[in-house]
């Protein structure tokens, strides 16, 4: 512990041996009392002469242990100095019992040493208490054995009790020293938990509002919770003006805050500046009787004591974070320095994390910007190939013969998929944005689908057969355009995509307030242990260089991220050589005879 700690630690545990001593002086009475009782009835029985006086010393006993146990339980009262007189005038009782009874030293040195070895192993009161109790035992035997001749068994029992009270005087001090160790240990333990507990809350909440604009009013907040200040302040450098400036304070008052806000605290601006190096603290136990900050400026923002810890990067001090009070002066505990050093270490991370994302965001956003131009410049010639395409697939132009035709085919169902590719990478790009929201309207489902089929037509293999089974009625639905065509028409142009040969069923169906989407193909299957990550973003079951499949695995996320922000939900089931289904739900309400306009 530090010395800052030490006296707060000495008196917790002096309160904490009162508690405990109090409790074992009351088992210490009960049980001298009842071991008194057996010995007045052995007296009895061998001694019935001596019935009367005994008996009467036990009643003195008794009412010295009853008095004891009145005073040592009052608060204002010593417990050790209570329990040390009671433990001495029991002593001189037993004493008062030899000299008159005439009994056998040596039982009596026995009795006096089972006394104090009982109050050594029983009573936390230290060595002093001990050697007080020993002291008084010793005279008790010179005092009832002076009127007698020096005899041999007179000798033994001096020397055993006081062989009995040095080494119950010295165990008494050992086992203060192992309860005390034992005790700063604990606190030691009990400290640092908190300590730990405390810094892993802040960097918690640190890191659940790093993109808050409140961040460092939260650091201020939470280090005068767990620190115990008044008041608490960040100064964050700006490198524009070249200097600290106040970016949050809590405990000031607002007439201090506004001042402080407009000061800049450059590296020269005063002496403690230069005192300021990472993983240190500045302590200022007296702010007004100091050299490192004008006294007259800690006088004018009511600062009695501080403490002053750079918050500091990899490189350089990007900060200072300030906590004091306003009238109480003197030393900072142990405790509360550690605690400012690791606010201010949290708070380091917190703001170099807080960096990093906007940094992050500032490049995502660029190429966000980039990928969404490059794909319209992108789109704009592939609408004109493909427009173009369409018309001599038309025979605007002229006929054209069956060499020709097929050739035309290939580019125009090429420019289509590449066209398919760059919208994805603009829907992509629309949702990572968070631009993206649910434009609820009437939608004609006929006029819908009669589109995706014109659309999904020239990606439609000769082998391939695509099926239209609608059952809608004939009313509009209540949903977003533009996310169900891009829906189906991912999922569909997805299953001709994997279905070489056979079919592809798209069976539509409106009930019970919900669309219903199933896209069956006889395709190529997928394996269970694929099934969990065919909706994750450039995802592809079969990602070499060679695969036999196009396309940048972005149709199943963009599917599940729409099918989501319409409320609706996907499942899957594929069985790998035999086929797939994927069973969309969106809810969506048929409005009486209400028809779509667009």
């Amino acid at each position: 512990m530090s010395r800052h700690v030490e006296p707060t630690v000495a008196a917790a545990y002096r309160e904490d041996s009162d508690r405990s001593l109090r409790r074992r002086l009351d088992l210490t009475a009960a049980l001298f009392t009842v071991m008194m009782g057996f010995s007045i009835a052995l007296e009895h029985v061998y001694h019935p002469e001596r019935t009367g006086m005994i008996v009467a010393i036990y009643v003195v006993e008794v009412l010295v242990c009853a008095a004891g146990a009145v005073f040592w339980h009052r608060a204002a009262l010593d417990p050790r100095g209570v329990g040390a007189c009671m433990a001495a005038a029991l002593s001189l009782c037993m004493s008062w019992y030899v000299g008159a009874a005439g009994a056998p030293v040596e039982r009596f040195a026995t009795a006096q040493v089972c006394l104090l070895s009982g109050l050594v192993a029983l009573v936390p009161w230290g060595w002093r208490a001990q050697l007080g109790v020993s002291t008084v035992a010793t005279l008790g035997l010179v005092i009832a054995t002076s009127r007698l001749a020096a005899t041999e068994e007179m000798a033994y029992a001096a020397l055993a009790l006081l062989t009995g009270g040095t080494t119950t005087t010295f165990g008494a001090f050992f086992l203060d020293r192992y309860r005390y160790d034992a005790f700063v240990r604990a606190a030691r333990e009990r400290e640092e938990a908190g300590i730990a507990a405390a810094l892993v809350h802040i960097g918690e909440t640190l890191n659940a509002h790093l993109d808050g604009a409140d961040m460092l009013e939260r650091v201020n907040r939470l280090a005068i919770e767990t620190i115990g200040c008044d008041w608490s302040s960040t100064f964050v450098w700006d490198d524009a003006r070249g200097a600290f400036r106040l970016h949050a304070n809590v405990g000031s008052s607002p007439e201090v805050r506004a001042e402080l806000a407009q000061i800049d605290v450059g590296w020269d601006a005063f002496p403690l500046m230069h005192q300021l190096r990472a993983g240190e603290i500045v302590e200022l136990p007296d702010a007004v009787h100091q050299s490192l900050v004008p006294a007259a400026m800690q006088r004018r923002f009511g600062v009695a004591s501080a403490l002053y810890v750079p918050i500091a990067g990899r490189t350089q001090v990007r900060g200072i974070l300030i906590n004091g009070y306003t009238e109480r002066t003197g030393a900072f505990t142990g405790r509360q320095r550690r605690l400012a050093l690791g606010i201010a270490h949290a708070t380091a991370v917190a703001l170099e994390n807080a960096r990093l994302i906007t940094d992050l965001q500032s490049a995502n956003r660029l190429k966000s910007e980039f990928v969404a131009t490059m794909s319209h410049e992108l789109r704009t010639p592939l609408n004109v190939i493909t427009g173009y395409a369409d018309l001599l697939a038309e025979e605007t132009f002229g006929p054209l013969t069956a060499d020709q035709r097929d050739p035309l085919q290939r580019v125009r169902r090429s420019a289509i998929e590449l066209l398919d590719l760059v919208n994805a990478t603009l829907d992509l790009g629309r949702l990572e944005s968070g631009r993206e929201t649910p434009a609820l309207a009437p939608v004609d489902l006929g006029d819908l689908f009669a589109e995706l089929a014109r659309e999904l037509e020239p990606l439609v293999p000769s082998s391939v057969a695509l099926r239209w089974n609608t059952a809608f009625p004939d009313r509009a639905l209540v949903t977003d355009r533009v996310k169900l065509k891009t829906i189906v028409k991912n999922l569909a142009g997805n299953a001709l995509k994997f279905t070489p040969s056979g079919r592809v069923d798209v069976d539509v169906v409106v009930a019970d307030d919900a669309l219903t989407l199933a896209v069956r193909d006889t395709g190529i299957g997928i394996a269970p242990e694929h099934l969990p990550v065919i909706f994750d973003m450039f995802r592809q079951i079969d990602g070499s260089s060679t695969r036999r499949f196009g396309g940048v695995g972005l149709g199943l996320h963009i599917v599940k991220r729409l099918v989501t922000m319409l409320s609706g939900t996907i499942a899957v089931e594929s069985t790998p050589d035999v086929g797939s289904t994927f069973t969309v739900t969106i809810p969506a309400r048929v409005v009486g005879e209400e028809r779509a306009t667009a």
